[in-house]
């Protein structure tokens, strides 16, 4: 006497790939969520630091103010450093679920 394993029936699997097919975009709009917000991988510390910004051991407080002339999304960190230092500001960088740019300098 043998014994059969039960095979899946063809509408289960249709099923299950109907189930992914919803579930994907959605999982990748997540993803890109995460990624956009800063939530996502990070930079190494030494990569993600301009110069001139203190590193391990040193002091390292900083002011922090809005940009008052960027306009729109800040999704470029070079354009927003740009306006930055029109403002008086040497680093900029965008951050926040609504991706405004704040402008930084050593306090």
């Amino acid at each position: 006497m043998s014994v059969r394993k039960k095979a899946s029936s063809p509408l289960q699997s249709s099923v299950t790939m109907e189930f992914f097919k919803r579930m994907l975009p959605a999982l990748l709009l997540v993803f890109l969520l995460l990624v956009a917000s800063g939530m996502g991988p990070e930079m190494r510390a030494e990569a993600a630091r301009p110069a001139g910004i203190p590193g391990i051991g040193e002091e390292k407080r900083t002011c922090e103010s809005a940009s008052y002339h960027f306009k729109g999304p800040c999704v470029s960190k070079s354009n927003c450093g740009h306006v930055c230092r029109t403002e008086g500001f040497p680093y900029g960088h965008c951050r926040g679920f609504r991706r405004r740019c704040f402008c930084t300098k050593p306090c």
